[in-house]
């Protein structure tokens, strides 16, 4: 097992120079921070080595609640990993190969994964990885394209410090509606845009953002909807901003009347 210590990072805080004894008051983190893969990967890793059986494999699955293993060399590299998928393969052996006919690459990893009896004959390789400081929508489209259920987490040295999955991926939705607000009300309106969030209104409910008010630019208006519906955690936005300046106009004006 790879296990790598989840210690937080220490909080930055100050003391009054002025009152040696005063209280420390810790800063507060810039908003908004988004998740990366390190936040929400799991950290302890249930592994194998390429010689652990198919009933060890077995066991550890249902010991440890994972549905995958990823396999390791005595010197920690990482070699593929074991799904259950890759397991399955033994319970629909294909039928006997007939010589004369030519067999594809899939076909053949699937008759050497139904044969296999230890971790090296049924693993894949390579396992797709990916890096700790990625943020969750890569981490996302990862999955997506290669049609897998989790990603092993690499360091910058390629060595493994976790495993992220689907499930992971949600923890983003189990913000809090007031986190969310802050990130919008400190962050986004003022830190992004650079605009007084006092003519705004934000409002949160279940994730979803509803903002009222006023800006000077309609460009700024449809800017600040977009980025809030990246924000982690954030379901879906319901924008009634207006703006007193069709900025937009202006713009389209310039480019028709280029010679």
């Amino acid at each position: 097992m790879i296990a790598r210590s989840d210690t937080a990072a220490p909080v930055a805080a100050h003391r009054d120079q002025s009152h040696p004894d005063s209280d420390i008051t810790p800063v507060s983190p810039p908003r908004p921070r988004r998740l990366l893969v390190e936040d929400v990967m799991s950290r302890d890793v249930v592994t194998v080595a390429p010689t652990a059986t198919f009933h060890q494999m077995i066991g550890l699955m249902r010991r440890h609640e994972v549905s995958a293993l990823p396999v390791v060399d005595d010197n920690g590299t990482l070699l593929g990993i074991v799904s259950e998928a890759d397991l399955l393969a033994k319970e629909s052996p294909p039928p006997p190969r007939r010589r004369w006919v030519p067999e594809g690459s899939q076909a053949g990893a699937r008759r050497r994964k139904a044969g296999g009896s230890v971790a090296a004959d049924v693993l894949s390789a390579p396992a797709i990885s990916i890096g700790p400081r990625a943020s969750l929508p890569a981490a996302a489209r990862l999955l997506e394209h290669h049609r897998i259920k989790r990603v092993v987490v690499l360091d910058g040295d390629d060595q493994m410090v976790g495993i992220v999955s689907r499930r992971d991926l949600l923890a983003g939705f189990n913000r809090s509606d007031t986190d969310i607000r802050s990130d919008v009300i400190e962050g986004v309106i003022p830190r992004w845009l650079m605009i007084d969030p006092a003519g705004l209104k934000v409002e949160v409910h279940g994730g979803v953002v509803r903002i009222e008010g006023t800006v000077d630019l309609r460009s700024d208006a449809d800017i600040l909807a977009h980025l809030v519906r990246g924000l982690d955690g954030v379901v879906d936005v319901d924008s009634a901003v207006t703006y007193r300046f069709n900025d937009r106009d202006v713009a389209l004006s310039r480019e028709l009347h280029i010679d």
